[in-house]
């Protein structure tokens, strides 16, 4: 009787244990707020200006009203999302972020709205922005009248060799996306890790980036 191959999974597995393959290594994110981001934090809350915090938002500093989150230096807190925030619970009146949740596995993106609830005030919202998959799974339906050059702009993620590359493209571009949306996905992730009055919303060219108006979809609840 031939033996129950135990799979790929427990090979790799073994290979990780002996050594022989190596996780890839991650960067070092201190989780401390700059000087400059701990200050204004503190003195937001003391005085009870409202709080505003953009998560991955790269090196944009000095908008009025906001403090910034990013994994890489230039923002006002330098930090890595999948660890706690370094703000204390109930603080925040407002949390934004754009084209970031597509970055995370769905663990992961659960991790993250469990500390933005964390941090936000009782009725403090959050707003998000990302990729819309429906244009892809439509260009897989119908490529005939999809536009590449349009939807498929980052060209590092993008390999074409019949129509299901539309998808790899939203799906993985380049190894930097883990989960894709539609509306509905996206407004019952926010439902379902505890935010109320979950909805759609409109695009805010106070908040969201013209440039990618036409490839994005955008929700806003409580908590």
């Amino acid at each position: 009787m031939l033996k129950k191959s135990k799979g790929i999974g427990h090979f790799l597995g073994q290979c990780l244990g002996r050594g022989l393959l190596k996780k890839p290594a991650q960067p070092s994110i201190s989780q401390t707020p700059s000087k400059t981001g701990q200050y204004l934090l503190e003195s937001r809350i003391a005085s009870g200006e409202p709080i505003k915090l953009e998560l991955g938002a790269g090196d944009k500093k000095d908008i009025p009203g906001w403090l910034t989150t990013d994994q890489y230096p230039g923002a006002d807190f330098v930090m890595d999302l999948l660890k706690p925030f370094p703000v204390p619970d109930n603080t925040v009146s407002m949390i934004y972020s754009s084209h970031v949740l597509e970055h995370f596995y769905t663990d992961q993106m659960e991790f993250v709205l469990s500390e933005c609830r964390r941090i936000l005030k009782p009725d403090g919202v959050i707003s998000v922005c990302v990729p819309d998959s429906r244009i892809y799974l439509a260009a897989y339906l119908n490529p005939g009248s999809f536009d590449a050059e349009k939807y498929c702009t980052y060209k590092l993620g993008y390999r074409f060799y019949s129509r299901i590359d539309y998808l790899n493209y939203q799906a993985y571009m380049g190894g930097n996306h883990r989960h894709m949306f539609d509306l509905d996905n996206l407004l019952a992730i926010l439902e379902g890790n505890g935010f109320r009055n979950v909805r759609e919303r409109a695009f805010d060219p106070e908040l969201d980036r013209a440039a990618r108006d036409y490839e994005s979809i955008y929700a806003e609840a409580e908590k």
